[in-house]
């Protein structure tokens, strides 16, 4: 049986905090490193706050990843050094070095993470989010160089596959639409499910604006094979209740569509569509309310 990790990046949005978001998840990926320079007591607040069990990945400061642009500077070095204690310390598998989509990653990045691999002395798993070699194949020196380290391939597998082979999967699900907003429908999360399949160890750090309830939703359907519905209601019920709180009017159709379509909203206890499948039937033209919406979309066919 695979090792399955279900999670979000951080709980910062979280109601209850740590604790509260431990009892919910048992895993979670630590966002806050990246920013910030995390204390060694802070660190082991958070370990004696949640289960024996509960397991933590560290997101590297971004002094080794943006500032150090993957080069063993002093600083980088110094910073990769922090994290790597606050990691031991939280007793985390893996840290996680996200790249930016400006950087490509040649021979010298390349060399530059075997002297990260020397620091982490084995603690823990690297893993790398190479954001500018996101679609496509990875840099020959650069896969050579991680499969000889053992440096895990993280990507999106709601995107894309891992590009090296390992037994272990470390995946950041942000989904398919843009600046993070979007939520993974059910055949979506299937995907990604069988994309671990072949692995001894998965760890899905959910993100985005729906990442706590999409990971919700996956944990569920992992545990008992049966999706939970997105929503409280079913029908246009469903469609108010996942617009109500941040749709803005006036709007067109089309502002709907492009703000809200991407939503999960429940056809009936079973079904989950995209709220786009309701608001195309919209006539043409410009609503002062959530209310007019509804009144324009009727009874009507399921979509």
């Amino acid at each position: 049986m695979a090792r399955i990790l279900v999670g979000a990046g951080g709980w910062g949005y979280f109601s209850g905090g740590l604790a509260g978001y431990a009892r919910a998840f048992p895993f979670v990926e630590v966002n806050a490193t990246f920013y910030r320079r995390t204390s060694e007591p802070t660190a082991r607040r958070w370990r004696t706050s949640v289960p024996a069990g509960f397991t933590f990945a560290v997101k590297a400061h971004q002094d080794v990843t943006h500032r150090g642009r993957l080069r063993t500077t002093p600083a980088a070095r110094a910073a990769f050094a922090q994290t790597a204690r606050v990691a031991r310390i939280l007793r985390a598998p893996f840290v996680i070095l996200e790249t930016p989509a400006t950087l490509s990653l040649g021979r010298e990045e390349a060399e530059s993470l075997r002297e990260f691999a020397a620091i982490a002395d084995g603690a823990f798993r690297i893993g790398l989010e190479a954001r500018a070699h996101a679609r496509g194949a990875l840099p020959v020196p650069l896969r050579r160089t991680m499969e000889d380290l053992g440096i895990l391939d993280v990507v999106d597998l709601s995107r894309t596959a891992p590009r090296t082979a390992d037994e272990v999967v470390y995946t950041r699900v942000f989904g398919k639409g843009e600046f993070n907003a979007y939520q993974l429908d059910d055949a979506e999360m299937r995907e990604i499910d069988r994309a671990g399949r072949d692995a001894t160890t998965v760890a899905y750090a959910f993100h985005g604006v729906r990442m706590y309830k999409d990971a919700a939703r996956f944990l569920t359907f992992r545990r008992t094979g049966v999706f939970p519905p997105a929503t409280d209601s079913v029908g246009l019920d469903s469609l108010a209740e996942v617009l109500a709180p941040d749709a803005r009017f006036p709007a067109t159709r089309e502002d709907l569509i492009r703000d809200h379509g991407w939503k999960l909203v429940d056809v009936d206890a079973a079904t989950r569509a995209r709220a786009e499948a309701y608001l195309a039937r919209l006539p043409r033209g410009t609503y002062a309310a959530l209310g007019d919406v509804l009144t324009a979309l009727g009874p009507g066919p399921r979509p």
